[in-house]
């Protein structure tokens, strides 16, 4: 019985000598590959990425970095802060198995064009084009064709959670391609480690080759994530994420994490692009304030003004009424900035504002605000406002100033008259949109103050039900139309985490407005912010009771001394006469609305035709992207995206194709007509203010 066991001990032992040589065999000539690819790889993220190529190289891996060979032959690794790999002992069968099951059970991204409203009264060119592809999808929808349920060979995007070692990347591009990809991997170590394993040379030159997009998102995580993935949309167009194929690679969770914030934040991909009528009347509106002389935000040639002075911005949200004492007595000591219609509730109040600080466009906005307050309240007080100001505005108050809107139309030539008058640009005030609070906290912290209080500004109705300060213009009872005043904005089932407990029902708009306000304040780390009351919480800012507020101490300032100084040091006037509307550029705008026409017009006998007719109208519209004509791409930009998102992913949403394309050919008329229609008014109309609201 001894012998025997002799003899297997001498057998194992055999063949696990057997086991370690072949072991440091299959190590040696992995190690020989891995160098002569990781070689190659630098080399091609040079050429092609080479602030990545920048990052690998200064990258310095912690002491017991190590890639582990299977016995496969290929490598694996153990992520930092982790006790297992990534993989088993065979991750390219581990890998082909995960990539066919994410083929043949995809997850898709997908946005309800059915849903929008449908204004009969409204006669704008984008708001009827709009109601008429609401229209078309309702029928499309009501056909209740089968829907895909497998990835196609081909798909417009995809957003790969998880890099790993790379091995499903190019697995997955075998089988499909993508228009754009996005890979995102929260672990730069992970990502390096897949420079050994991973012919990353060869799946750029492939993906370069078929006229697709790549993108790396190394070191994401919760803070960062979405503000870059908006970045990116913005410089390539939202239709780059819209309809994309999401799929996990890794497990681990910060990845888990990533996914559901792209889950939640996937809306914001969905609005906000501006559009036509808006384009064109924030242009108009621009050229009339400069041939106003309104003053305009500059860079500051000198600053007499005392940044720790205390600013109060006041919105009209219902936690303003907890602060009315505060405000009141303090309102000597700090400059207040009123929020819109919180101009009202607090002349109701009996409290003056420094600022009135307001953005809408509409006509509608300037006669409604005309009835808020008599004429003598508006000339004691100044207004911020935006370029795209509904221009007769201005002439309410004693004084006003106009800061540049990003990405408008107007700005850039605002931009180019300041270069041309004064050589130098102009300051675009960041996360200044979507509403009025944005835009005052904006100027508030870009000016440099220091110290800023939040009142009213609560992005939906508190945890109790209230919607609005009770001094506020809006009936309190929304549903008793026996009430005086106007029935405010309803929220729609979003919520927000309250200050004190509890959660803040809001609405897309609101959650919009707050998640810039996070921004604006993450992107002016060294300055205090006091969120009052128990609206939304803020990130970055600091939650008080309103009860808890001190009063503000003495000091040796005078307030109006300190408003004039805000005001004559930030704003400039360009005492220009008369607009230059060769400037304009109507006939640039005419041959853009003709070129993309005729690429609309060519006819397609395949979804991936249509899809790539598409994809060239769109980067043909992002090529005029900060040239001379920059005001000419914001100008059809909004409508390309809002009817080129909605097709892109008609395109890729049904199994029949004949249905499809025949369907796709009728939402394709109407954009014809909507390019026709913008060619026609811009020539007409550069100069009309906008007459939404007139009787």
């Amino acid at each position: 019985m001894s012998q025997k066991s002799l003899e297997e001990q001498i057998q194992q032992l055999d063949e696990q000598l057997s086991s370690s040589v072949e072991h440091q065999e299959r190590e040696a000539k992995f190690a020989v590959e891995a160098n002569e690819r990781f070689a190659r790889n630098i080399a091609c993220f040079e050429k092609y990425y080479p602030q990545i190529a920048t990052a690998i190289s200064e990258y310095k891996v912690r002491e017991d970095f190590c890639i582990h060979v299977t016995t496969t032959g290929v490598g694996n690794f153990v992520p930092k802060n982790h006790h297992a790999p990534i993989y088993g002992d065979d991750p390219i069968s581990q890998v082909s198995a995960q990539v066919e099951y994410g083929i043949q059970h995809p997850t898709f991204s997908a946005t309800d064009y059915t849903a929008s409203p449908i204004l009969e009264d409204d006669k704008r060119i984008h708001i009827r084009y709009m109601g008429a592809l609401t229209k078309a999808f309702q029928e499309i929808q009501a056909e209740q064709k089968e829907r895909l349920t497998v990835l196609p060979e081909h798909f417009p995007s995809a957003m790969i959670f998880g890099i790993g070692l790379g091995y499903h990347i190019d697995l997955l591009l075998e089988k499909t391609s993508f228009d754009y990809c996005f890979l995102i991997e929260p672990d730069f170590e992970v990502f390096f480690a897949s420079l050994f394993c991973t012919d990353w040379f060869s799946i750029i030159e492939k993906v370069d080759e078929r006229g697709g997009s790549l993108f790396f998102q190394l070191g994401a995580d919760e803070q960062t994530f979405i503000q870059d993935l908006e970045t990116l949309a913005d410089d390539i167009g939202a239709f780059s994420v819209v309809r994309s194929f999401c799929y996990q690679h890794t497990p681990l969770p910060e990845i888990i994490e990533l996914i559901q914030q792209w889950s939640s934040q996937y809306f914001r991909f969905q609005y906000g692009h501006g559009f036509f009528n808006d384009a064109i009347t924030g242009l108009a509106h621009t050229v009339h304030l400069v041939e106003k002389n309104t003053p305009v935000l500059t860079l500051p040639q000198q600053k007499r003004v005392d940044l720790s002075t205390p600013i109060f911005i006041v919105g009209n949200g219902p936690s303003l009424d907890e602060a009315e004492e505060f405000i009141r007595e303090n309102a000597d000591k700090a400059i207040i900035f009123a929020a819109g219609t919180a101009i009202a509730s607090l002349s109701k109040k009996g409290i003056d504002c420094d600022f009135h600080v307001l953005v809408e466009r509409p006509y509608y906005n300037y006669k409604v605000f005309g009835d808020f307050l008599p004429p003598e309240e508006y000339k004691k007080t100044n207004l911020i406002g935006l370029n795209t100001l509904y221009p007769d505005t201005t002439d309410r108050y004693k004084w006003s100033g106009v800061a540049g809107k990003g990405n408008e139309a107007g700005t850039f030539l605002l931009e180019v008259v300041s270069q041309t008058l004064n050589n130098k640009g102009i300051p675009l005030m960041p996360y200044c949109n979507p509403v009025v609070a944005n835009t005052a906290l904006s100027f508030a912290m870009f000016s440099g103050f220091k110290n800023i209080y939040l009142f009213g500004i609560d992005n939906g109705n508190l945890p109790t039900g209230e919607h609005h300060s009770k001094d506020s213009i809006y009936r309190n009872n929304l549903e008793d139309e026996n009430e005086e005043g106007l029935v405010c904005m309803g929220m729609n089932g979003k919520y927000l985490p309250a200050n004190f407990g509890g959660q803040v029902e809001s609405n897309d708009l609101f959650m919009g407005a707050h998640f810039q306000l996070e921004k604006l304040i993450g992107h002016y780390p060294n300055r205090t912010v006091y969120n009052i009351g128990n609206g939304a919480k803020l990130k970055g800012a600091h939650p008080v009771r309103a009860e808890e507020l001190l009063p503000l101490p003495e000091a040796n300032r005078d307030i109006n001394e300190q408003v004039e100084f805000l005001k004559s040091d930030f704003f400039e006037q360009f005492d220009l006469e008369e607009f230059d509307d060769t400037l304009l550029g109507v006939k640039a705008f005419n041959e853009i609305c003709d070129h993309v026409l005729g690429l609309a017009k060519e006819p397609v006998s395949s979804v991936k035709e249509a899809s790539d007719n598409l994809l060239r109208q769109a980067r043909y519209v992002y090529a005029i992207r900060n040239t001379a004509l920059h005001h000419l791409h914001h100008m059809i930009k909004g409508a390309l995206l809002y009817y080129h998102c909605p097709m892109l992913s008609l395109l890729y949403t049904y199994t029949d194709e004949q249905f499809t394309l025949e369907s796709y050919a009728k939402v394709n008329t109407l954009w014809q007509g909507y390019i026709i229609e913008m060619k026609e008014y811009y020539q007409h109309n550069y100069r009309t203010k906008c007459d939404h609201g007139k009787d």
